[in-house]
């Protein structure tokens, strides 16, 4: 609406005597606006005195927190407590399903935002910045700045994250190196090189040092070759560095970092090989040297330079692993003695099947010889401290891969059950042990070509001879395939050890040892019920040689085919009834029968094997019928499958696990 008396002037009610219309006056509209931005500068002069005002008072409010906060118990603590406290929150998480590392690696970082006091002692303790996480650049500098002094640790856990800032954050902190303590880097090869060219000066608070070009690189054969590290990285000079781990990349044996380590891990460095003479002069150097684990860099001949046979005694290792051919490692336990009470564990690689008569032969049994438990019985000045084999696992892979021994010097601890779903005609969820600790000494055998099952034998042969078993009471036999080895030979090998008492037969091998419990391995004595020793000739007719396995008490059988031979009847069932019996007739019965998850063997089977065995541990699961048979057998069968829940005994494991994870957790 119009108003006569007033006229609006850039948003402004004028009075009518001030309106450019008025008669007796002009008014300039320049002076109008100064007058408004004077007026508008003096209102922001007001704001600015209020707010600095609440300033004072949130500041005033915030001091009075702090008093009131002092107050509190925790807060008492001295800063070196805090700091302490910090550093456990500093702790990465293990982790879950549900969560991922990098998000909960870093939310011990919330302290810094609980009160003053804690902020203010989190900002002073160095160390607890010390790891920077590079994969928040603008973290990383910022934790490089607030470490100050304290030894820094560089991680780069995947190449994943190594973008153009990434990797200039961590070039960042490398050049700090007169205070790193750790360098841990798994990278590609390109960005390796990127990272480490002209990290040349010394590092003379170093302690471990990890380097793996990752697997990124197998998928481009242009940077699939190992890294070789530059000749001066680090100067030559870290005098701590104890601890070293090298996923291909290759660093020469007579590099003066290897010296006085503890922890040593190579593998697949590369060409060229270490000689013989490079390789046990860079071991010499390491006195203290606890853990070895070599793959594919062992020296490939014994030629020496030196006049007499080169040689070095690691009397402080406890863990022992080398992967290579099976002439690397019998070079290699010829030339190192490692004690026998270290877990020690063998892969040997045949590039020729083991025929009989054939090198490949004789060097299979070279290694087992120089075996450091055998070394050690076989010599006069064997120590009472060495250990004995008492649960050994052999398992053959099948004709055509190969055969891993397994041993433990006592009874091997069972890891903590899970729950799966074992196929079955309920599909019912059956929990599950794992297998059982990874033993004292394991050794693998492998070769590509299939050979016989007398070649197969003689491998047998050649492993477990030597061995001292004379104590071994636990033994566990694992097959993949049927006639795998033939039951003279399990009978020859194992049936004249004299304290076996309790055989696990797992897979395609129940026919042959079935076989191998009734026969004869020659005129010794016959430990009889509750250990009583009883002369052989107190069998059924007088003279008879005695029973294999004569101390055997506990008979276990896993996954064993009542019906392998594809035919109609039962087919273990009657050789396993004779057996039993006859074990019973000549006083060395089978106290306790174990059954697990054996196909075609039914509730009645298990009723005849309870007419001769007192105790018959049987899982009730019926498998391996056509549904016309499990239609028959659910006439009589009235109570169903019950869910297996038993303790789990000696050797069991979960074998159709395959990921190479699960073959690596479960230590096989």
């Amino acid at each position: 609406m119009d108003n006569p008396d007033s006229r609006i002037i850039a948003g402004l009610v004028l009075p009518s005597h001030l309106s450019a219309n008025h008669p007796s006056s002009c008014v300039n509209p320049s002076s109008i606006f100064m007058t408004n931005t004077t007026s508008q500068n003096a209102s922001n002069v007001q704001v600015d005195q209020l707010d600095q005002e609440i300033l004072r008072h949130e500041e005033a409010v915030r001091d009075l927190k702090f008093r009131r906060n002092l107050l509190a118990p925790i807060s008492k603590f001295p800063a070196e407590i805090l700091c302490a406290i910090f550093m456990f929150c500093n702790l990465a998480d293990s982790p879950t399903l549900s969560s991922y590392p990098v998000d909960t690696r870093w939310r011990w970082v919330s302290v810094t935002h609980v009160s003053r006091l804690w902020r203010n002692t989190a900002l002073s303790c160095p160390a607890l910045w010390s790891k920077p996480e590079f994969t928040r650049t603008e973290w990383a500098y910022e934790m490089i700045r607030r470490s100050k002094m304290a030894p820094l640790a560089i991680e780069v856990t995947s190449d994943m994250w190594l973008t153009p800032r990434v990797l200039d954050a961590v070039s960042e902190g490398l050049k700090h190196l007169p205070r790193i303590n750790e360098i841990r880097l798994s990278a590609s090869r390109d960005n390796m090189v990127k990272l480490l060219t002209g990290i040349n000066h010394a590092a003379p608070f170093l302690r471990t040092l990890l380097l793996d070009v990752g697997r990124s690189d197998y998928y481009y054969p242009s940077l699939s070759e190992p890294y070789m590290l530059p000749e001066d990285f680090l100067g030559g000079d870290a005098s701590h560095l104890s601890h070293i781990e090298l996923t291909r990349c290759h660093l020469p044996w007579d590099s003066s970092l290897l010296r006085n380590i503890t922890f040593l891990k190579v593998h697949n460095p590369g060409p060229p090989a270490p000689t013989l003479d490079q390789f046990i002069g860079a071991l010499i150097g390491m006195p203290q040297l606890e853990v070895l684990d070599l793959e594919n860099t062992l020296p490939a001949t014994s030629d020496t330079e030196s006049t007499e046979k080169p040689g070095v005694s690691l009397s402080s290792l406890r863990r022992l692993r080398t992967v290579g051919t099976i002439n690397e490692c019998a070079i290699f336990l010829e030339h190192v003695v490692v004690p026998s009470n270290a877990t020690i564990h063998l892969a040997a690689k045949c590039s020729d099947p083991p025929e009989v008569g054939s090198s490949t032969l004789q060097l299979i049994h070279e290694v087992c010889q120089r075996l450091p438990v055998v070394r050690e019985t076989a010599s006069s000045s064997s120590s009472s401290n060495s250990p004995s084999i008492k649960s050994l696992l052999v398992q053959s892979t099948g004709v055509g891969s190969g055969v891993v021994l397994e041993a433990w010097n006592g009874v091997p601890k069972i890891r903590p059950s899970f729950t799966t779903i074992y196929p079955s005609r309920e599909n019912s969820i059956i929990p599950v042990s794992c297998a059982p600790s990874i033993g004292w000494l394991k050794l693998e055998l492998s070769w590509r070509n299939s050979v016989t099952r007398r070649v197969h034998d003689e491998v047998i042969v050649a492993v477990c001879r030597p061995l001292p078993l004379t104590q071994l009471r636990n033994l566990h036999i694992r097959n993949g395939y049927p006639d795998s080895v033939s039951s003279p030979t399990f009978a020859n090998t194992f049936g004249m050890l004299p304290k076996v008492n309790t055989l696990t037969v797992e897979g395609d091998s129940a026919y042959e040892f079935v076989e191998a419990l009734g026969q004869h391995t020659g005129s010794q004595s016959v430990p009889g019920v509750d250990g009583v020793t009883v002369p052989s000739s107190s069998g059924p007719s007088s003279g008879r040689l005695t029973l294999a396995f004569p101390a055997l008490r506990t008979l276990k059988l896993i996954e064993a085919d009542f019906d392998r031979e594809n035919e109609t009847a039962n087919t273990l069932l009657p050789p396993l009834l004779d057996c039993l019996m006859q074990r019973y007739e000549y006083k060395a019965e089978v106290h306790k029968l174990i059954l697990e998850r054996c196909t075609r063997l039914n509730s009645e089977d298990v009723q005849e094997l309870e007419e001769i065995v007192a105790d018959v541990d049987w899982d009730q699961i019926e498998s391996g019928y056509s549904e016309s048979e499990d239609e028959d057998m659910d006439d009589y069968d009235e109570d169903g499958m019950d869910i297996y829940g038993g303790e789990a005994y000696f050797g069991y494991g979960p074998s159709y696990l395959s990921s190479d994870e699960d073959m690596m957790y479960l230590g096989f």
